[in-house]
């Protein structure tokens, strides 16, 4: 029996519904998100030194994933981005027994390419 309490979406902060489909399954998964930092260009360099501008967003999503890099998103706009790197955010309210319990993911920020 768990005491714990399930962690719900808040919509009002989560308000952008995208995909994401996992490489294990064939349907894709639908993913609430909100946009942290905003789109941006920015200077990179391929292997040969020329440079390159990149389209680079962070954006925020609910609940725990298993989210890769590489793996494809697709925003509420309809664009496909792939994943560059990923961030896990924590939550346990109770602060005495939080090194006591299996910690529970609240929410993961999502470094898109």
């Amino acid at each position: 029996m768990s005491f714990k309490t399930p962690l719900l979406c808040d919509r009002r902060i989560y308000d952008k519904k995208g995909s994401w489909k996992s490489p294990k399954q064939d349907l894709a998964e639908n993913i609430f998100y909100f946009v942290k930092e905003p789109l941006t260009i920015t200077p990179s360099f391929d292997q040969y030194g020329r440079e390159e501008m990149k389209e680079t967003m962070t954006i925020t999503i609910f609940g725990g994933k298993e989210i890769v890099k590489n793996d494809a998103i697709i925003l509420e706009t309809g664009t496909k981005y792939h994943v560059h790197s990923v961030v896990i955010n924590y939550a346990e309210v109770n602060v005495m027994i939080k090194d006591w319990l299996k910690p529970r993911i609240e929410s993961m920020d999502l470094i898109l390419e």
